[in-house]
């Protein structure tokens, strides 16, 4: 078990692949947390490196000198949108600005000024998981905006008589990223004013996790829920940056 009194800063990557790590691995070490601000400054770093298209979502497209040519599109689940007089073109895994340039050069051979910008105009993936002591886990739709963890938890139904909001994790998989980023959030603080930044805004395909009150530890939390119930196929590492006591 690593100490808290360590005598260097600690920076822990415990492998997560699929079938490779167990509950009771988990009890043979640490499973730390990134502090909230340092995970803030992560996930914007990974934000504006820019969005994916992917499929079902809607796109807008602009012509800056042609906009008799302006269409508002839907990603195909093939991953295709389709465009007159151009036909089909490749989107879904592309940045915004990526596919933006191949929608002007398919049409350089039709205008003679052919620039177009293409914009996300709705996201197809834009849910959080709320799990654990909650009224109503399961998904969240995050379509109409973004949200908090705090309104996250209020759309599942607040949290039941057994839960504590003192060590609630949050599990981000990040944009271009092969580890999956943990946070340990104390939101009695955020609802005191406190300390309002624990109160961390969603992200799309974050899970939260509501442990249960007298759970001791991140390490039993994680081993009680995350690494039981969630498909960490999804995930290849696990990335933290603080030791727990």
């Amino acid at each position: 078990m690593i100490s808290k009194h360590s005598a260097f800063p600690l920076i822990v990557i415990v492998s997560a692949l699929a079938g490779c790590i167990t509950a009771s691995d988990i009890s043979q070490r640490s499973i730390i947390a990134t502090p909230v601000v340092e995970g803030l400054a992560l996930s914007d770093k990974a934000v504006t490196s820019s969005y994916v298209v992917g499929a079902s979502d809607d796109l807008t497209v602009r012509f800056y000198f042609n906009p008799q040519f302006d269409e508002d599109v839907r990603v195909r689940p093939d991953g295709k949108i389709s465009l007159s007089p151009v036909g089909d073109l490749d989107a879904a895994g592309k940045t915004p600005d990526a596919v933006s340039q191949e929608v002007t050069t398919a049409f350089a051979q039709y205008l003679a000024k052919p620039t177009a910008v293409v914009v996300v105009r709705r996201f197809a993936s834009e849910r959080a998981f709320i799990a654990g002591q909650v009224q109503r886990p399961g998904p969240i739709d995050m379509q109409s905006g973004r949200q908090s963890v705090l309104q996250g938890i209020a759309d599942s139904g607040g949290v039941t008589d057994s839960a504590t909001l003192k060590q609630v994790i949050l599990v981000r998989k990040l944009p271009n990223q092969t580890k999956a980023l943990v946070m340990e959030l104390n939101l009695v603080n955020a609802l005191n004013g406190t300390d309002p930044i624990q109160d961390v805004m969603l992200m799309p395909n974050d899970t939260v996790y509501v442990p249960r009150s007298g759970v001791a530890s991140l390490n039993l939390a994680l081993r009680q829920y995350v690494w039981n119930n969630l498909n960490m196929s999804t995930y290849s590492g696990v990335v933290a940056t603080k030791s727990l006591p």
